[in-house]
Formats: C-alpha cells, sequence, structure tokens
C-alpha cells in the first residue's frame, strides 16, 4: 500500500470514528506515526478507549500494527493480534524484530517472513541478534543474483516497483539549475538497478511513468514526472530510491542515504519486491 493511500484509509476511519484530532495529524504530510499515534491515544478515551484504537489499526496494512507496537504506550492484551498483523509482510516483519523488545513465540513466524524477500532478509541477517534456527533460511533467501550494474559502484540505487517500465533523471548541481541533468535512464518492469555516478553530489531527482520528451535536457525534465529534493548538496551523500505507482503517477515510496564510501548500496539498500 502506497503512503498517500495508508494516510487516505486512515483519515476515513478517524472520521468515521469522529476522531477529528486524529483526523488532523493524519492529514498533516508533516506527522508520522508517532505524532499520529500520539493524537489517537488522547482521542481514545473519549471515543471507544484503547481497544476501539486497536480495533481500527487492525484495518489497515502490517506496518500499521507495527507502530502501534512502537509508539502505543500499552497495548495490553491486543499485544498478540498486533504482532500476527506486523507479520504480515517483509518490511513490517523486519522493523518489529529491530524495535520491538519482546515479540515472545512471534519470533519465528517474523523472521521466517522477512525470509520471503531478499532484500529484508538480507537487513534481518546483517541487524537481527536472534534469529532462532532461520539462519540457513534467510542466507538461502539472499542468495539471488545481483540487479544489472551500469557504471561503476552502485552509488545511486532505484528500486522499481510500479509493477510496469518506468525512467529517472537526476541533477548533480544546484537545485533548479538545468546544466548538470543526466539523460533519461529506462528501467524495466520489476528492474532494481544501481548506477555508478564519479562521486557527483545529487540534489534532485525526478521518476516518470513514460519515456520523457524534448529535445534538450531540460525540455525532458519538465516533461511530468515526480521529484524528490535533497535540499543541500553539501556532503556528497548516496542515495537509494524505492518508487511505487499512485493512481496516474510514480511515488517515492522510500529515500535513504548514505555517506560515500560506504559499502555498495544493494547490501545497503534492500532490492526489495515487497511493500
Amino acid at each position: 500500500m502506497k503512503c498517500h493511500e495508508e494516510r487516505q484509509l486512515g483519515a476515513h476511519l478517524a472520521n468515521g470514528a469522529g476522531a477529528t484530532q486524529t483526523q488532523a495529524a493524519i492529514e498533516d504530510k508533516g506527522k508520522g506515526f508517532e505524532e499520529i499515534l500520539k493524537a489517537a491515544t488522547e482521542e481514545s478515551s473519549e471515543r471507544g478507549g484503547m481497544n476501539a484504537l486497536i480495533d481500527t489499526l487492525l484495518q489497515g496494512p502490517p506496518r500499521w500494527a507495527y507502530a502501534a507496537l512502537r509508539y502505543l504506550p500499552d497495548c495490553g492484551s491486543r499485544r498478540d493480534e498486533l504482532l500476527k498483523k506486523a507479520a504480515g509482510d517483509p518490511s513490517s516483519a523486519f522493523h518489529t524484530l529491530r524495535h520491538i523488545p519482546d515479540v515472545g513465540s512471534h519470533r519465528d513466524l517474523l523472521v521466517k517472513k522477512t525470509a520471503e524477500d531478499p532484500g529484508w532478509a538480507h537487513m534481518t541477517l546483517r541487524t537481527v541478534s536472534d534469529l532462532g534456527n532461520h539462519r540457513g533460511l534467510l542466507l538461502a533467501a539472499v542468495e539471488t543474483p545481483p540487479p544489472a550494474e551500469i557504471g561503476s559502484g552502485y552509488n545511486t540505487y532505484f528500486v522499481n516497483q510500479t509493477g510496469s517500465e518506468m525512467w529517472a533523471m537526476w541533477n548533480t548541481g544546484e537545485q533548479g539549475s538545468v546544466g548538470s541533468l543526466s539523460d533519461p535512464v529506462h528501467f524495466n518492469k520489476d528492474q532494481n538497478v544501481g548506477y555508478g555516478r564519479g562521486g557527483a553530489c545529487i540534489s534532485e531527482v525526478r521518476v516518470f511513468n513514460h519515456e520523457p520528451r524534448g529535445q534538450t535536457r531540460a525540455n525532458q525534465w519538465n516533461d511530468g514526472g515526480v521529484s524528490w529534493n535533497h535540499n543541500n548538496i553539501d556532503g556528497c551523500l548516496s542515495w537509494g530510491f524505492r518508487i511505487t505507482r499512485g493512481a496516474n503517477f510514480l511515488v517515492f515510496a522510500e529515500v535513504f542515504a548514505w555517506a560515500e564510501g560506504q559499502p555498495g548500496m544493494p547490501g545497503e539498500y534492500p532490492p526489495s519486491n515487497g511493500s
């Protein structure tokens, strides 16, 4: 599920429950799970209590359950339900293993779920200490061929989860300038690709659901697309992007930064085909 769709669902559920403060927090794009659940907790005492809030969260995607386990003050007897729900996809399972101190008898289920995706299996091996007897399962999951590489090194890494082909361009000059734009780069359906860029700092990225048109790079850059910008190009960071699809456009689902000289991007950014 896409982030904007999650907000729409959350706002709809909050509106149906009459939780106006929670709805306002959800609709504020600057607020994350911690702030939203704080507002929801404050309102829950007036609208059915914590059980009603958890009932609502269980109607959402697995990462809502993970967020509840992490940010709600006390999940009480509903903890097992939330842990089971959090094991619904590899990403939420990984974050639950990493950030929730006591997962009890659900550990096996959570670890097995991360093994369904090579990227999250890799992250689990790197960061989760207690793997039970599932280390071999996780190792088998990550032993897949690396994505195709263009250039020298994975300084920039794109994960295409749009379900179709996509194109990307990036700017290695000052934000808003057009003198340092890349050529449009094509990605096949589900192709995850790393690019070497010679240490240049990326200030902006733009992704397209069609081949950018125009006689110049500036024309192509301005032919629609969805943009992300760094805001500060000092420091020459490497970037990893996970791209998903909205109704009629592409979405930057996640953006991760690494300092130059860190291990290769595929080893740091999971080439996930999950959510």
